[in-house]
């Protein structure tokens, strides 16, 4: 045997060599992607645990940021931007209509799962079960003339009860069933004035007040509430996990903003907004939908410096603690 067939021979056995290790190596890799994502996918279904903040699952990566007061902006709107759709198998939007080149507004994603989904009222047509069930309940917080949701929902089979201070009108039934409010939601109740626009001066209620007392609903369930009023929810979301009244909400719905539009917003009052959205998860909330808002996407300035980017967006939300059974679907 020649010494060119000999060198041809070894470098034969070197590649060899070389494709089964490697082969061996992408086997491996596989596996553990496999079962990082397995993982991810168990961590990102439950409610959110202190150290994992729902970002995205790429590559099978459980990615475990650092404490909210750590949290960089970038990390935030991936926070805010990160949808868990998997959480939910059937989403769909009700609602919304059609701006020429801009895209649809006020559609609000809806979980259709049987464990979460709003239900009909039994006996109405078609049927979706046999199990028994009251009729579904809406409240929708922030309509400005907007019923697109509202009337879905009621074409759903819900009764919707719709409330907003700002459209100078006064109660009265929209439909046979939506009914409409003149008043909003706070996390009080309270006479808001404005000594600038008397048309400003609104009567504010809370949740709870709105639930128990003004339409005598204790012990029912909210199986969708609709909060869209223009940054309050801060206010008003801390409120309803305070006063228990999110154990009688299924799924819930907000617009939130992230950013002031005028002055300047710091990157610790934008963290103390996210330390509020946790709050929510860590209470058994589960995300299953994130879409920015297609006309929040300006310039602001954040600790003196600009910043731009998308600052409102639709989080929807089901509540682990009020998903049917097996035996109740």
């Amino acid at each position: 045997m020649g010494p060119n067939v000999k060198k041809w021979l070894l470098v034969q056995s070197f590649a060899v060599a070389v494709v089964f290790v490697t082969g061996l190596m992408v086997v491996f890799l596989l596996d553990e992607e496999q079962f990082n994502a397995k993982n991810c996918f168990q961590r990102v279904v439950t409610s959110l645990s202190e150290n994992w903040f729902g970002r995205n699952c790429r590559g099978g990566i459980d990615w475990t940021l650092h404490r909210v007061d750590e949290l960089t902006m970038e990390q935030i709107i991936t926070y805010v931007e990160w949808s868990n759709s998997s959480s939910c198998r059937l989403s769909h939007d009700f609602g919304g209509n059609v701006i020429f080149t801009a895209g649809v507004d006020g559609q609000k994603a809806v979980c259709l799962d049987p464990a979460v989904r709003p239900e009909r009222a039994s006996g109405a047509w078609p049927p979706v079960t046999k199990k028994k069930f009251n009729e579904c309940l809406v409240y929708s917080f922030g309509i400005k003339n907007e019923w697109s949701f509202d009337e879905a929902m009621e074409a759903l089979g819900c009764r919707v009860y719709a409330f907003d201070p700002s459209m100078n009108r006064t109660r009265h039934d929209h439909t046979s069933k939506i009914h409409f409010y003149d008043l909003g939601l706070s996390d009080r109740d309270e006479q808001r004035l404005d000594d600038k626009d008397v048309k400003k001066n609104w009567t504010m209620k809370s949740l709870d007040s709105i639930y128990r007392n003004l339409l005598g609903h204790g012990g029912k369930i909210i199986d969708y509430l609709k909060i869209d009023i223009e940054r309050d929810e801060w206010i008003v979301l801390p409120q309803i996990l305070s006063s228990g009244m999110m154990d009688h909400v299924r799924q819930m719905g907000v617009e939130i903003h992230l950013l002031s539009p005028t002055g300047n917003n710091t990157l610790d009052g934008i963290r103390q907004n996210i330390k509020i959205l946790k709050s929510l998860e860590d209470y058994g909330l589960v995300r299953f939908d994130s879409k920015f808002n297609l006309w929040s996407n300006d310039l602001k300035i954040i600790d003196n410096a600009e910043w731009w980017g998308y600052d409102a967006y639709e989080l929807v939300w089901y509540n682990s603690k009020l998903a049917r059974t097996a035996r109740e679907i």
